[in-house]
């Protein structure tokens, strides 16, 4: 686990931690923890269910699921590989709403949860949203590939206080994404081999890296390989209530909020 205190980019694989198994059947590892990010409140977990049902009851976060491989039941739908889910930190007659994951099919089920504490309950209707990434709509800039599974505005609609947009980008071979910065973001790659580099540093990654930035930090991705793509989850995050209401002031003033 690499965490810099000159870029503050932390770089992890799933290689690298120990599993925790929670219950015969399902493995659980942390890429990262709250005490990790700037400004703090984010977390990345990493599931493999081979049988049983994996549950999510905790109060006061939102959630952003990737279905990494593998299928399972979720609510009364049944959920497979490259689906996105997210589902709101509201409550139910005062009570932390709760979801799982059953495992069905015959291959493991491998899922990525990202959790953001929330300073208030979303809003009381907001609703679980699931979308698989061939129901995305793709686009090519520059010869990469990109597909953007909920939009900044998408998540802001179903109330989101913190997950910003989870888009699936894809490098092409030797093909890279120059040093740029975002909002507070989260990267996972799901296949191929390259690098991260912010500055004159280089993380190597693979299936199974994880990266995370936090806001304004530049970095750039790089595939490496000559023959195979590579392809990432990216979610990012922003205070919704703040970045919408500085929308709202830019478009009115031409200027910038205080």
């Amino acid at each position: 686990m690499v965490l810099n205190g000159d870029d503050s980019i932390m770089h992890v694989n799933i290689s690298d931690i120990a599993p925790l198994q929670l219950a015969s059947g399902i493995a659980e590892r942390t890429l990262l923890r709250p005490n990790q990010t700037v400004p703090g409140g984010l977390s990345v977990r990493h599931h493999v269910v081979t049988s049983g049902e994996l549950v999510f009851d905790e109060p006061d976060v939102e959630y952003q699921h990737y279905v990494i491989a593998g299928s399972a039941v979720f609510g009364m739908r049944l959920v497979h590989g490259e689906s996105a889910i997210f589902v709101p930190g509201n409550r139910r007659f005062g009570k932390t709403q709760k979801h799982s994951f059953i495992h069905q099919g015959e291959s493991e089920l491998r899922i990525l949860t990202i959790t953001y504490k929330i300073p208030r309950p979303n809003f009381r209707w907001a609703k679980t949203r699931i979308r698989n990434l061939y129901e995305a709509q793709q686009s090519a800039a520059n010869w990469s590939g990109y597909a953007q599974i909920f939009s900044e505005e998408e998540h802001a609609v179903m109330g989101a206080l913190r997950m910003h947009a989870v888009d699936v980008q894809t490098e092409p071979p030797l093909n890279s994404r120059p040093e740029h910065n975002d909002p507070e973001t989260v990267m996972y790659f799901l296949r191929g081999t390259g690098e991260v580099r912010p500055g004159d540093k280089k993380y190597q990654v693979r299936p199974g890296s994880l990266i995370y930035a936090p806001e304004g930090v530049n970095h750039g991705i790089y595939n490496t390989s000559d023959k195979f793509p590579l392809q990432y989850l990216v979610v990012e995050f922003v205070e919704q209530d703040k970045m919408w209401t500085e929308r709202a002031y830019q478009r009115k003033t031409g200027g910038t909020s205080q």
